[in-house]
């Protein structure tokens, strides 16, 4: 009987160990920008499949231990996508639990007409941007806030974004604070999602509120400490190449080296595809796309 009753205890306590390493924590992080007001969604992904209220549009979801889980597929050429559709005031507070299964990137993306603004999370930070509008060639995405943090594989963390109209807040688990302001925030938000890279990441306890005032603001955004925003790194040439090549046979055809070039450009892409083009085959290798540059000769002294 005393064994019987020592393994029953075993077992109890491994169904209990597990439960508190797969579920993600319902904490709540005190808001800087604005102060909680009426919940407006609630979503803790308790069901046992993804609910009807998502549209998924890349990848694969589904609930893993009581955890939204979207996985990147390759045959997608795409990163995972998942959205849903609700009319965001432009005061609001959102925040989710998320954790790192072995993906690359979980994105919160805000959209209305056309994307909106984002906060993107990696294992080594996140950066909080606002959007490119997408027909207009001369517009640009930029860079509002940005943090240096270290998310650890398998570990649960807790986000919290704060939006006050054109003011962008973000922080996790009550550590460094990413913040900034750009007319590009303030934009109508109808949707938002989690676009997700790599294989693979989860999100739980997402919940949104309206957001009220909060007096203390400017005295705590002063205290806050600078960002310090980090320009991405240029892609190399043979990475260019790579994310061009879609259908991945080595090569550039026309169509790929043209991509989702803006209509003015397409003529100087095409003289520019021909110049490449030396064998005159139609497609671009890789030496022909980027030759290796030869040192310049220098005359004798």
């Amino acid at each position: 009987m005393n064994l019987l009753r020592h393994l029953f205890i075993a077992n109890v306590m491994m169904v209990m160990a597990t439960s508190v390493a797969t579920a993600a924590s319902a904490k709540e992080i005190k808001p800087l920008m604005l102060q909680r007001g009426k919940l407006l969604l609630d979503e803790d992904f308790s069901a046992k499949q993804v609910d009807a209220r998502w549209t998924q549009n890349k990848g694969q979801w589904k609930i893993v231990d009581g955890a939204l889980q979207g996985t990147e597929l390759k045959a997608d050429e795409h990163a995972a996508s998942i959205r849903t559709n609700i009319q965001l005031p432009d005061n609001f507070i959102l925040q989710f639990d998320f954790k790192f299964d072995g993906g690359k990137i979980i994105h919160l993306s805000f959209n209305g007409k056309g994307h909106i603004c984002r906060a993107t999370l990696t294992p080594t930070g996140f950066v909080l941007k606002g959007e490119k509008i997408k027909k207009d060639p001369k517009d640009k995405a930029v860079t509002i806030g940005q943090i240096q943090q270290k998310f650890e594989k398998g570990k649960w963390y807790t986000m919290l974004v704060e939006i006050k109209g054109s003011e962008f807040v973000a922080r996790v688990d009550d550590d460094l604070v990413a913040f900034g302001q750009h007319a590009k925030v303030a934009r109508p938000k109808s949707n938002f999602g989690f676009p997700m890279a790599g294989v693979s990441s989860s999100i739980d306890n997402l919940r949104i509120w309206q957001g009220e005032p909060n007096d203390q603001w400017a005295k705590t955004r002063a205290g806050l400490t600078p960002n310090k925003i980090i320009p991405p790194t240029p892609p190399t040439a043979a990475q260019r190449f790579a994310r061009w090549d879609t259908n991945k046979d080595g090569k550039l055809s026309l169509t790929e080296f043209i991509g989702n070039r803006p209509k003015e450009k397409v003529e100087s892409a095409k003289k520019a595809f021909g110049r490449k083009d030396k064998d005159g085959d139609g497609t671009l290798t890789i030496k022909e796309f980027a030759p290796p540059s030869v040192p310049k000769r220098t005359r004798p002294k």
